[in-house]
């Protein structure tokens, strides 16, 4: 084993992986198909390479004798690194449960293995098999890619009328050419978590989502810690742990997300093996006093990390988004509300001139706020009042 470590792209996503490595004296490579990725000016080593081209990554690896490989905040490079591991020996998570992880298909299928609880579920692969599907799923319902990441191709169907346009935009982001179709479950959502050493999940972090409103469904933003009551809340823990040891994780973080139905049972909707996006890195890091990503790097190469939680701080973040699609031509900053004490992180990751999206999926944040409080409500309500406050002027281009 050395201590240098391969990570699976370069993006602002992995950017903390690439620091905490730093930090803990371990060689960095990144590799990543655009040289100028923000994270590759911070690597070790950077190798343009395409993170899904399994065999070019595998090479980069045996190259620099990595000891361990992982990826942050993105589902993409999971399975990647999975080969990684298998190719070359290391500790982490094969390209078995790397795909049972990455495609919801494999997720689906395990976990009803498992008996682990989940939506009612469909596999499509034409538009025609997901109208039935819906139909006798029931509307609403949830039509979706399973092997993509970021919120991409995920879409509410209210009724038969949406089912067409839902398949085209899941199947816009399906690789593999399949769709899901899943029960829509009205219940609270919430999302957890999981941290495993060694085969035994050691740590689950039950957290408060925020999503953006249908069609898309996209987490906006998060907060610690979980407002469930007690009972529910050890049934959520339980069923999180249940799931990761069916999906087969057996080292470092993973990220799940589920719904509680009317009775209060819990509903595994996704899972990624890796840490969350959305800020949850910062948040997870917050209020448990435990540096994750940290951890991460050392569950990498098998490390022993202390998952003990040194206090439990109440905290809360939201993304920033933009208006319209179009050009930025102006920021606005609530600049007498940013001096708080409490504000603990605020970025706008985007400059006038630059192109800005409206949020339809994960990566078209353009910026955070990280708060803290004395309840998980205070927090949250500073976090939502200053993105709410960021003035974003967008122009059509």
């Amino acid at each position: 084993m050395t201590d240098t470590i391969l990570i699976c792209g370069g993006g602002f996503g992995q950017v903390p992986a690439i620091k905490a490595a730093r930090d803990l004296g371990i060689r960095s490579v990144v590799v990543d198909r655009s040289a100028d990725a923000m994270g590759m000016a911070l690597a070790d080593v950077a190798e343009p390479v395409d993170i899904v081209d399994v065999e070019a990554v595998v090479d980069v690896a045996r190259r620099h004798g990595v000891g361990a490989a992982m990826t942050l905040q993105s589902d993409i490079g999971v399975p990647t690194v999975g080969a990684v591991v298998d190719a070359l020996g290391l500790k982490g998570n094969g390209r078995a449960v790397a795909e049972r992880c990455s495609n919801k298909i494999e997720t689906r299928h395990a976990l009803a293995a498992a008996g682990v609880p989940q939506p009612r579920y469909a596999v499509t692969a034409n538009e025609a098999e997901a109208i039935d599907a819906a139909q006798r799923i029931g509307f609403p319902c949830v039509v979706k890619a399973p092997d993509s990441s970021g919120s991409r191709g995920v879409v509410k169907a209210r009724g038969a009328g949406d089912v067409a346009g839902a398949y085209a935009e899941a199947r816009r982001y399906s690789r593999i050419g399949l769709v899901l179709v899943e029960e829509f479950i009205a219940g609270f959502e919430t999302g957890a978590q999981a941290f495993s050493l060694d085969g035994a999940c050691v740590s689950v972090q039950v957290h408060n989502d925020f999503m953006s409103p249908p069609p898309f469904m996209i987490p906006v933003g998060h907060s610690f810690p979980s407002s469930l009551p007690g009972g529910v809340l050890a049934r959520v823990e339980e069923a999180v742990a249940r799931c990761v040891e069916a999906l087969g994780i057996c080292w470092g973080p993973s990220n799940i997300d589920l719904i509680l139905r009317e009775d209060g049972t819990p509903a595994i909707i996704e899972v990624g093996a890796r840490l969350g996006a959305t800020c949850l890195p910062e948040l997870v890091t917050c209020y448990t006093g435990v540096d994750w990503v940290s951890a991460a790097v050392l569950a990498a190469f098998g490390k022993p990390c202390d998952l003990t939680s040194r206090h439990h701080q109440p905290c809360a973040a939201f993304i920033l988004q933009a208006p319209a699609d179009g050009i930025l031509s102006g920021i606005g900053l609530p600049h007498e509300m940013l001096s708080h004490p409490d504000v603990l992180e605020f970025e706008v990751t985007v400059r006038p001139g630059e192109r800005v999206s409206r949020l339809r999926k994960g990566t078209d944040r353009i910026g955070k706020v990280v708060t803290k409080g004395k309840t998980a409500t205070e927090a949250e309500a500073r976090a939502r009042a200053i993105a709410d406050a960021v003035r974003f002027e967008v122009r059509a281009d």
